[in-house]
């Protein structure tokens, strides 16, 4: 038997990583892209994007991301949100 939450953390971060390479334009073949890669650091999302990221996680997964949210380790890479959306969507 698969494992619910681990199918469901790969389920939410393959929309997210959708999301982000139809978004921001991110190639395929874009090497340093991974679901691990730091999305701040490596400048694939800037201070405008992570407000679209917001917006696009809240709609899609029908979650309400605290404030502080931004600031959290576990928002850094899409493995991290998906993650973070899966445990708010738990309760």
């Amino acid at each position: 038997m698969r494992n619910f939450e681990a199918d469901s953390e790969d389920q939410a971060a393959r929309d997210i990583e959708v999301f982000l390479r139809e978004r921001f334009q991110i190639a395929d073949d874009d090497t340093v892209f991974s679901r691990r890669v730091n999305l701040f650091n490596e400048g694939y999302v800037d201070s405008v994007g992570v407000i679209e990221m917001i917006a696009f996680l809240e709609d899609r997964f029908r979650v309400k991301l605290p404030e502080d949210v931004v600031f959290s380790a576990d928002f850094t890479n899409i493995a991290g949100i998906a993650r973070y959306v899966v445990r708010l969507r738990a309760g």
